[in-house]
């Protein structure tokens, strides 16, 4: 997948600007940049200029750090989540970045983290980012579930695992009380399958890609295999078919609070939220 522009949303804590500057370096190099840090809608007008003031402070450090031929940011008021899906939108951009949640003062209670909320509206891939990165991710897991992965899921997977020269590692998860699957069955089902991601497990060189079954509750074993395999990046499909925020399941919403990788959650092709259309 061609990343020509990402948002990066930056709430001025450490992990946002980490989360930034792993971003843009690491996972975009080639990318236009632009930062977004958006100003709580419950402050005052006078907090709202001080606050201001010290946002442009920090995002003309940041954009110097990045480079500032190729990025930009902005400053809007509002809910973080529905504005980053709104600029996303409005520039078409190929990819939302956030760092990982931290508490403060400022926001607004019992809205969940970032991420969890922007893959509610979001049109674009949400990547959450994780501190303990400082390079490009070499190790991809790609979780499987009884059905197969959607097409745009399948492409950046191909895309990612050959742009960073990246180990895939695909774990077909049985939840429980369904027939388990072994790993002998995964792996004659790769030999034998043409759906999407096996046509990228078939694409990339036999030592970089490890097939495995497991049994558990969907989160539990995502998070597990992650730490088992040193992954540095989950990819997800987005719960995109929801059609309020109660639907999402819960496994995605607990793999993007728990997990110590970055996580990226792709949603279909042509998705298109009411809230956030391109």
């Amino acid at each position: 997948m061609h990343l020509a522009r990402i948002v990066v949303g930056v709430d001025l804590t450490n992990a946002s600007t980490r989360a930034a500057a792993w971003a843009a370096r690491a996972f975009a190099p080639e990318a236009q940049v632009v930062l977004l840090h958006c100003l709580s809608p419950v402050l005052s007008e006078h907090r709202v200029a001080d606050d201001r003031q010290l946002a442009e402070r920090c995002l003309v450090d940041l954009q110097r750090q990045i480079g500032a031929a190729r990025c930009s940011f902005r400053i809007r008021r509002g809910d973080a989540a529905r504005c980053l899906a709104e600029l996303a939108a409005e520039l078409d951009a190929d990819l939302i970045a956030v760092g990982t949640h931290e508490e403060h003062a400022d926001r607004l209670p019992a809205l969940g983290s970032t991420a969890e909320r922007l893959i509610r509206c979001a049109a674009a891939p949400v990547l959450l980012c994780s501190d303990k990165l400082s390079g490009a991710p070499h190790s991809i897991l790609l979780p499987l579930d009884s059905g197969d992965v959607t097409t745009s899921l399948a492409d950046w997977t191909a895309d990612l695992a050959e742009r960073f020269e990246a180990r895939l590692a695909f774990v077909h998860i049985e939840a429980p009380r369904t027939a388990r699957l072994t790993s002998a069955a995964a792996e004659r089902r790769l030999a034998s399958s043409t759906t999407p991601w096996t046509r990228v497990a078939h694409d990339v060189p036999p030592e970089r890609v490890m097939v495995d079954a497991m049994f558990g509750e969907p989160a539990d074993v995502v998070l597990s295999e992650a730490r088992r395999f040193g992954t540095e990046l989950v990819l997800l499909e987005s719960p995109a078919y929801a059609a309020t925020a109660e639907e999402v399941p819960a496994a995605v919403d607990r793999v993007l609070r728990r997990s110590e990788c970055a996580v990226l959650v792709v949603p279909p092709l042509e998705y298109a939220p009411p809230s956030a259309a391109r």
